[in-house]
């Protein structure tokens, strides 16, 4: 404390930072960032695919032209949008009151609209990974909720989709379509991987089923959001069991997959043992994609997964020690950690591998960039946080300081993008709502040319 004297603390000013707010919030997702872009219209998007070249090939002619139906085995993914929405509301008092530095550490307006921003970055990070039910993980152990405060352990990828507010319900199964259950549960505290939420309801979850964010399906059960990877390169059950069969039976995007799997879902790498190494399911990965003509040039995992395989390939690792080289300077230094994996394979040579943290604890893929893209109706530009690559950082909250929307009249779309209309009327003047529109799908061109799998611990 400055002063007891009261008189004197009566005429001392409080002394505030000339910067706007710190953004606190996680990192966005890298491997958004780089794949590709494409604005699209219409009802739907296809693209056709060789999935078979048949059985017409034989020493006998005649066996030959007997099944020369058989040749050049095709097919057409008719690829539909999903949706996301973010929303946020301001009144006119809130505006006024921050209209420059002078009022608040930034605009009223700029802060909504960049928090709103971070919560799109971060829910389609969650649907990259998804199959657009909106799953952000699975229950870890059986538990019996009571009405009101709850507690739950999530995986740390499954912390970073979420945040306060978020309201969640649980699948009465491990299939992301499974009936939900009764609660709608509203998340109030997040403490390392301990989230306390309220529930409505005493539901009884088991081990494995799974956590979908409130509003990602429609009134039949299909899903809202764009459908991700776990959608292109299912790993469902491990490829194995009733479940798994049932699954790749259904048709997906018009396409019923079962007929040629690793053709049209992607090579999958099952689990290794606790024996086994990371890197060399890694490395399996790579050879499953070349073999179908793949030129691999992307790995993706978790950044716990990344971390594991560094401290697994250092100590498998002999490494030539250097204390006192020229280039040390005046001080002896040591490097603990790597800075880059790269795999090489016979002539594949993959040296970019993102540590995604919105990737699935234990989940990793071998991807060609280049057959990955994001369709969109809407312009996503404003998803870009700045970030190149795989570097670490996230946005300046100021960079959307001007940018709030507050003088913006009544418009169903600016910048195709942004929808502005008249909210309800408060206590404190007239309100406005503004919503961030994002219409899109994630499509995989070619699965074959790709390969998921799990490390052990995913099992």
């Amino acid at each position: 404390m400055i002063t007891d004297d009261a008189n004197v603390k009566a005429l001392l000013k409080t002394y505030y930072r000339q910067k706007g707010p710190e953004n606190l919030l996680y990192r966005n997702s890298p491997v958004l960032a780089v794949i590709g872009r494409e604005r699209i219209e219409g009802k739907d998007y296809k693209f056709s695919a060789m999935y078979g070249r048949g059985g017409a090939c034989a020493g006998d002619c005649t066996q030959a032209t007997s099944v020369a139906s058989t040749v050049s085995r095709n097919t057409e993914f008719t690829v539909t949008p999903g949706q996301l929405f973010s929303v946020y509301t301001m009144n006119a008092k809130q505006i006024l009151a921050a209209r420059t530095q002078k009022g608040a550490y930034m605009t009223v307006a700029g802060a909504q609209f960049f928090a709103s921003l971070e919560a799109l970055r971060k829910t389609i990070a969650l649907a990259l990974y998804g199959t657009g039910y909106g799953e952000f993980g699975a229950v870890q152990a059986a538990k019996t909720l009571t009405v009101g405060s709850n507690t739950a352990t999530m995986t740390e990828d499954a912390v970073l989709k979420i945040d306060v507010g978020s309201v969640f319900r649980v699948t009465d199964g491990s299939l992301p379509a499974d009936t939900l259950r009764t609660s709608v549960n509203t998340v109030t505290a997040i403490n390392g991987t301990t989230v306390t939420f309220t529930a409505t309801n005493a539901d009884t979850w088991a081990a494995g089923d799974l956590f979908e964010l409130e509003g990602s399906r429609d009134a039949s059960g299909s899903p809202y959001l764009p459908i991700g990877l776990e959608g292109w390169l299912p790993t469902l059950g491990a490829r194995t069991g009733s479940a798994w069969a049932t699954y790749i039976a259904t048709a997906f995007f018009g396409v019923v997959r079962s007929v040629s799997v690793e053709a049209l879902c992607g090579s999958y790498v099952a689990a290794a043992t606790a024996a086994g190494k990371m890197a060399d399911s890694v490395m399996e990965g790579i050879r499953l994609a070349r073999r179908r003509g793949a030129n691999s040039d992307m790995v993706v995992m978790n950044d716990a997964d990344f971390l594991a395989m560094m401290v697994e390939i250092e100590g498998k690792q002999t490494f030539f020690q250097k204390t006192n080289g020229g280039e040390k300077g005046t001080q002896n230094e040591v490097t603990k950690g790597l800075s880059a994996f790269k795999f090489a394979f016979s002539t594949s040579w993959v040296n970019n591998v993102y540590e995604d943290p919105y990737c699935p604890l234990g989940r990793f893929y071998v991807l060609e960039k280049d057959n990955i893209a994001f369709l969109t109706y809407t312009n996503v530009e404003k998803l870009n946080d700045g970030i190149s690559g795989n570097n670490p950082g996230t946005q300046d909250p100021m960079t959307q300081n001007d940018n709030g929307n507050a003088e913006k009249p009544n418009q169903l779309l600016y910048d195709d993008f942004v929808t502005v209309q008249s909210g309800a009327t408060t206590a404190d003047g007239p309100s406005t709502t503004v919503t961030c529109n994002l219409f899109g799908s994630f499509v995989v061109y070619n699965p074959a040319h790709c390969a998921v799998g799990n490390f052990y611990e995913a099992a």
